[in-house]
């Protein structure tokens, strides 16, 4: 079946979906060098790490930033 593709999803919808399809998570958190640290956090990487594990690397958005709709 595989790893779900969770890839720009919220950390709080990422995670239940692949507990749910039978993976333990560790997270890897990382931060803006400026701005607000305290915004969305949204999976940028998803990477195998066992038979049932993945690790997931989320990024804190800042309000404002990006593209169209500040990022999304």
């Amino acid at each position: 079946m595989g790893i779900p593709d969770v890839l720009g999803f919220l950390l709080d919808d990422a995670v239940p979906l692949l507990r749910n399809a039978g993976y333990d998570v560790s997270e890897v958190i990382s931060k803006p060098p400026k701005g607000n640290p305290e915004g969305l956090k949204r999976v940028v990487r998803v990477r195998p790490a066992g038979p049932q594990e993945v690790v997931i690397t989320v990024v804190c958005e800042e309000k404002g930033k990006g593209g169209v709709l500040n990022g999304l």
